[in-house]
């Protein structure tokens, strides 16, 4: 038969061994837990991104706001321009939130009403 040839390595416990072993531990704790935090962080800022395509027109008004400082990039002249429409939109937003609120009732009530008389 084939004998184990490895040999065996015996580990002492040299002065400090543990204690840098204990700080190597410790400090790959902190450094998972910084990057959790940035991932975490980084999922959260990209659940705020809306890519969308414009045509030219609106492409040039961006650029207008832009070229007179209205606003400092297509971006933040979008933006702006976004929150102005949502905010003059206001009131017809609220009717479709209500109008949301009573179908989803709606479909709770027929949800109900199909398990009562389907049980």
């Amino acid at each position: 038969m084939c004998e184990d040839k490895t040999p065996e390595v015996e580990l002492q416990d040299k002065p400090g061994m543990s204690n840098t072993v204990n700080g190597l531990v410790s400090e790959t704790a902190k450094l998972f837990g910084a990057m959790s935090t940035v991932l975490l962080t980084t999922v959260e800022d990209l659940s705020n991104v809306v890519v969308i395509k414009v045509d030219g027109e609106t492409r040039e008004n961006l650029d207008l706001l832009v070229e007179v400082g209205a606003a400092k990039s297509r971006r933040e002249a979008a933006v702006s321009l976004l929150r102005e429409g949502i905010t003059a939109q206001h009131a017809t937003l609220e009717r479709v939130r209500r109008t949301k609120a009573q179908i989803s009732e709606l479909r709770q009530q027929m949800r109900s009403l199909v398990e009562v008389h389907g049980t």
